[in-house]
């Protein structure tokens, strides 16, 4: 059974350019045959080349003009739009034999609110969990992370993916190479719960200060037992990080047989 891992998490958070060195990595590396699945209509360009690519089927652009709607509309009206074709998609390469893949990786759009907290989200991963053990890579852009409450929100956006999905997330904290020694990003990987000690002695104003030690204390009691990695999607050093927690999740909630 192949590794099927699937990439989320906000716009600009550096999914698609994860997609493309984490798959380069493991052809390189580790000689693995590996499937990339674009389920993003909105995007202009691809710097990795897609077995399915949704855009084959229709655009944001296209939907915008034939509708006449704004981004925002045209990505909801994608969604129900991909809804409506989702059993051919599953007869598409590379869903139509995976055995012949080691691993298969699926870029979701960058506005991820309009695909995973969708109806469609539903019907996809209920689909693709009766032919694997689907691994949800939750992608956070570190060079995002200025103050606590960036650290904590975006870390329970993960928590919410998970609720949603009922599935494996992993997390993962991208562009250090941009942000540099963020001790808030680390804090999140290595000692989150400082972050709850933090918390504690917030002193923004308002609903803030109420609702971050509450955000704090929730997700330290559902993060699971996968500590989140910290990786540069422009430097293929930080990928085994990457594969060792996707390998890792992926034979704890099924198996490689």
């Amino acid at each position: 059974m192949p590794i099927i891992t699937v990439f989320v998490g906000p716009a600009g958070s550096g999914k698609t350019t994860l997609v493309k060195t984490y798959s380069e990595w493991l052809r390189r590396t580790l000689f693995m045959h590996v499937a990339i699945v674009n389920l993003d209509p909105g995007v202009e360009e691809l710097p990795y080349k897609p077995l399915f690519d949704i855009r084959e089927w229709f655009t944001l652009r296209d939907i915008m003009r034939k509708y006449r709607l704004g981004p925002n509309g045209a990505f909801l009206k994608a969604s129900e739009m991909l809804i409506s074709k989702i059993n051919d998609l599953f007869k598409h390469t590379p869903f139509n034999d995976i055995t012949k893949w080691d691993m298969i990786l699926i870029d979701t759009p960058g506005q991820m609110e309009a695909f995973i907290f969708r109806p469609v989200s539903t019907v996809f991963f209920k689909i693709l969990t009766k032919i694997s053990n689907p691994v949800v890579v939750f992608v956070i852009d570190a060079s995002a992370i200025e103050t606590l409450s960036d650290a904590v929100t975006l870390w329970f956006l993960g928590v919410l993916t998970q609720a949603k999905l009922g599935l494996t997330v992993v997390p993962v904290i991208n562009k250090i190479d941009i942000a540099g020694s963020n001790e808030l990003a680390r804090l999140i990987v290595e000692e989150p719960e400082k972050l709850a000690e933090m918390a504690k002695h917030y002193s923004e104003e308002g609903l803030l200060s109420e609702v971050v030690p509450e955000l704090v204390s929730i997700a330290l009691k559902t993060k699971g037992a996968y500590r989140p990695v910290m990786v540069s999607a422009k430097k293929t050093n930080t990928m085994e990080d990457l594969h060792y927690l996707v390998h890792e999740a992926f034979c704890t909630c099924g198996d490689l047989t």
